[in-house]
């Protein structure tokens, strides 16, 4: 009976442990896809003569100078910039209102990125 009472005991630890995982890997941040130093989020934007637009202005930042600037979530609400741990996955939403869901490292500001979608 005992022993029943101990892996009961130790299988609810192990379920509340998983929830709480679970839940942290359910987090969203709402944002924008930009490059790290925010040139093109700036009224003017900042990029090569002739770019006016937030995606070529953007993909410029990343692929154009050297080194080459990551992509960021950028939330304007909070004026807060988020890394992004897969550089891959958020690029098809270069200068897109997102939403990104993943884990945070509050030390590095750095969200480890397990899905993202277009906003609505």
């Amino acid at each position: 009976m005992r022993r029943l009472a101990i892996g009961l005991a130790g299988s609810m630890i192990l379920l509340l442990l998983g929830v709480r995982f679970t839940a942290a890997q359910g987090t969203t941040y709402n944002g924008e896809i930009t490059d790290e130093k925010l040139n093109c989020v700036q009224n003017p934007i900042k990029a090569a003569d002739g770019i006016k637009d937030k995606t070529a202005c953007v993909l410029y930042w990343a692929h154009s100078v050297t080194p080459g600037e990551k992509y960021v979530l950028y939330d304007e609400a909070t004026k807060t910039t988020y890394q992004l741990d897969d550089q891959v996955m958020v690029q098809p939403y270069v200068a897109e209102k997102v939403v990104v869901t993943g884990t945070l490292n509050a030390a590095t500001k750095t969200i480890h990125v397990t899905g993202i979608k277009a906003a609505s």
